[in-house]
């Protein structure tokens, strides 16, 4: 229900053709609209239906972040927080976010890190993805999960970023990889996010405001 009428960082991939407001992106843009207008959504989350890929996922995602914690020293994550943008038509929940401090000037306001985990059960998901140590290789072969971390870091406000992809079934020792996002290395790649949120944005508004009465 919080996703309604809202881009969302797990689909916002589809903003990020090589041309803005591609057919993809105004299906996606036509859907939100719906959503909103409507209070319903005919599209499945696939996040929420679950087969036994995403049942796996689920099951050990809590896994994967206790690892990654106990390897960067954390003693507390916060989890499944969706965080809304100040536009209201935006929303992001990142698997964890790691509160790195206070902000100095501002009060309830933190310096954090996001983190994206992704458990794929198959082996030919697995070894792509572990194979990637640098944001710029996982967009290569990945892309839609490198904009889901920008996006992700984006809405929250952070400076750094981790992708975690993680199966329990390989040896302790080779069974996680982290991938790190640093803002300012990829400075460019948020520029564009942003540019395609502001044209989607806009174009939702627009649609929305013309069902009005």
């Amino acid at each position: 229900m919080l996703r309604l009428g809202r881009l969302t960082s797990s689909k916002i991939h589809v903003l990020m053709g090589e041309k803005s407001l591609t057919q993809g992106a105004m299906s996606y843009i036509y859907q939100k609209a719906g959503e909103f207008i409507t209070g319903q959504t005919t599209e499945e989350d696939t996040d929420v239906v679950e087969d036994e890929n995403t049942a796996w996922g689920i099951m050990y995602e809590p896994e994967a972040l206790n690892k990654f914690g106990v390897s960067m020293g954390i003693k507390y994550l916060i989890t499944q927080k969706c965080i809304f943008d100040p536009n209201g038509r935006t929303s992001s929940t990142p698997d964890a976010i790691w509160i790195l401090s206070s902000a100095v000037t501002q009060e309830d306001s933190y310096n954090v890190a996001t983190v994206e985990v992704k458990c794929p059960r198959k082996y030919h998901r697995f070894f792509p993805l572990f194979s990637c140590s640098t944001p710029e290789e996982l967009k290569a072969k990945y892309a839609p999960y490198f904009w889901q971390v920008i996006d992700q870091m984006s809405t929250c406000g952070a400076a750094i970023g981790y992708f975690v992809v993680y199966n329990p079934t390989f040896p302790a020792h080779k069974n996680m990889k982290v991938v790190e996002f640093q803002k300012i290395a990829l400075w460019d790649d948020f520029k564009k996010l942003e540019q395609r949120k502001k044209e989607a944005l806009h174009k939702l508004e627009e649609i929305i405001l013309s069902w009005k009465p």
